[in-house]
């Protein structure tokens, strides 16, 4: 593992929670392991949840210790490659097996993997999940560490090791409950007599509720150490005076190594259409490393394709993947580059596109699978209580169930509409519109850092507007919107190859084609972006205090959920 310099913290001055040498009043930290979301104006909470938390650990041990994560292709071989191996090689050794049903006497052929590599496989498995928690309960030492040194020093005390060593032997079972895979964390909650939070919005205001049935057992129910990693995230971030805000995860580059160049490029305003050139040049190494892997990855699957190894993936199915990919990048072209190039820069482009295709599209299937149960235990109450007065629904669900099905469609209208709403307007249209607001506001990039905004499109002269830079409201807003819909585009652009190569009822050409066709006649989710970003706008430039997350994205999703809805019924 590499070790850079470990940056410097800036002078600090007494927190309120260094009162007499004692550490934060939740156990050691300034804030609640379930204050996630309670900040509407904070991001690093969204980071959490991306990749499980994998980045902002990252992070947070950089930020603290200096040091850098393994390079991408050591993870790739050890979380993917290793992984996919022993799966494949569980399938091609496995072994049939027959067995007869004793009622119907029909036979069944079973392929069941060799026990080794199935014990090798989990095992595996196991290790890893052990080794990163681990990594994550030695960060968190170190986070409680530097916070009692911290609260110490601000008392006015030398730090005695004796004491130190204590204190961090009476955090073990903390420290080590806080990094399971999924756990219940004894609550740690001391906010009773805090006034209300006059900045609450949707989300705050829903998470709280949550938090407040978790919590009345007086445990906080967390996986994958998501909330945990979070609040060491806001620790951290504290106690390194923000610095994680002003360089790009992954690879920690910070903006002042690339943005002049990007602002350079922006002062030329070369028009030339095709003059792509001094935009590569400008942009960062976490872009440059993004766009040359995908290439990679393109290479790879063409000739995967060429070899005709898989007869279900050829070189026209790969031909459908790339049309796919055109599409989403067809609209970015015409969003961006055609137009709007110089309100954000090509560089901020790539890292939002790929927040949406590579994190918000797995946190939208996740919490879509878990509303989707939810919604599930509903339904099927309500059916019990239907059949329980129905003998004849019951009795054609055991002869014809798919006659039963459109019978109770017909006869209970009212509870199937209910089922379509709840799939269109709450699994599909709420979620998805949330997780898009949630990819956007996570990326922080330098064409959109808090800076002086003009209230005309006329630059001012003086010598204090060469020191900061200034961009007029219609830039700024023109930006939001790009940045939201390349966001859109990205999550779009992962969802229809979903669509096209997964769910597909069969896995034919023209089935594909068809469905891409299909989805890309109404480019629902960058419009649905382009109407979060009039809310987004009227809060950050024109400081309408009172425009949360509720209402910014709840005409974008009636607008989702009534097209879901029509393709439904």
């Amino acid at each position: 593992m590499n070790v850079g310099p470990i940056p410097t913290p800036p002078p600090r001055v007494a927190t309120a929670h260094a009162v007499a040498g004692e550490a934060g009043p939740y156990r050691g930290f300034s804030t609640s392991i379930c204050d996630l979301f309670r900040d509407p104006s904070r991001r690093t909470d969204c980071c959490a949840f991306a990749c499980c938390g994998l980045m902002a650990s990252d992070r947070n041990r950089y930020l603290l210790l200096g040091e850098r994560p393994p390079p991408l292709w050591r993870r790739v071989l050890l979380y993917v490659v290793i992984p996919c191996v022993l799966l494949a090689s569980m399938s091609y050794f496995a072994v049939e097996t027959t067995t007869r049903d004793p009622d119907s006497g029909e036979e069944t052929t079973v392929k069941v993997a060799p026990f080794q590599l199935t014990l090798l496989f989990w095992g595996y498995v196991l290790f890893a999940l052990a080794y990163r928690r681990a990594l994550n309960r030695q960060m968190r030492k170190e986070v409680v560490r530097r916070v009692y040194t911290e609260a110490e020093e601000d008392a006015g005390r030398e730090v005695d090791p004796v004491r130190l060593a204590a204190y961090l032997k009476s955090r073990d079972w903390e420290i080590f409950s806080a990094h399971r895979s999924c756990c219940c964390y004894a609550h740690d909650d001391m906010r009773t007599n805090e006034p209300a939070n006059d900045r609450a919005d949707f989300c705050t205001l829903l998470w709280d509720a949550v938090a407040r049935v978790c919590c009345c057992c007086q445990c906080w129910c967390q996986c994958c150490s998501i909330c945990a990693i979070a609040q060491e995230e806001r620790e951290v971030e504290r106690l390194t005076g923000n610095r994680g805000k002003t360089m790009d995860y992954i690879t920690f580059q910070r903006f002042d190594e690339y943005y002049p160049a990007i602002q350079a490029v922006n002062e030329s305003q070369d028009r030339g259409f095709f003059n792509f050139l001094p935009h590569w040049r400008a942009t960062s190494e976490l872009s440059r490393s993004l766009l040359k892997n995908v290439a990679g990855v393109l290479i790879i699957l063409t000739l995967f394709a060429l070899s005709n190894i898989d007869r279900n993936f050829t070189f026209g199915n790969m031909i459908v993947l790339v049309l796919t990919l055109a599409q989403a990048f067809g609209i970015e072209l015409l969003v961006h580059w055609t137009w709007n190039r110089f309100d954000l820069s090509f560089d901020s482009v790539v890292k939002y596109f790929s927040c949406g295709f590579f994190l918000t599209t797995p946190l939208a299937i996740v919490f879509e699978l878990i509303i989707n149960m939810l919604t599930t235990v509903v339904g099927l109450v309500m059916l019990f209580f239907v059949l329980a007065v129905d003998d004849d629904l019951v009795q054609g669900i055991q002869d014809n169930p798919q006659r039963a099905i459109k019978k109770f469609a017909v006869e209970y209208q009212g509870i199937f509409i209910f089922n379509l709403f709840l799939q269109s307007f709450v699994i599909a249209a709420l979620v998805e519109e949330m997780v898009k607001y949630f990819g956007y506001w996570m990326v922080v990039v330098p064409d959109l850092m808090p800076k002086r905004t003009q209230t005309s499109d006329v630059e001012e002269d003086g010598e204090d507007s060469a020191v900061t830079p200034t961009r007029s409201y219609k830039s700024t807003g023109t930006a939001i919107t790009v940045a939201m819909v390349s966001v859109a585009l990205g999550f779009a652009c992962c969802e229809n190859l979903m669509y096209v190569f997964v769910y597909s009822p069969t896995p034919s050409l023209g089935v594909e084609i068809t469905t891409l066709v299909a989805r890309s006649f109404f480019p629902v989710h960058p419009l649905c972006a382009a109407i979060q970003s009039i809310g987004v706008c009227k809060r950050d430039l024109e400081g309408e205090r009172k425009t949360g997350i509720g209402r910014i994205i709840s005409p974008a999703v009636l607008l989702h959920g009534a097209f879901d809805f029509v393709l439904m019924v």
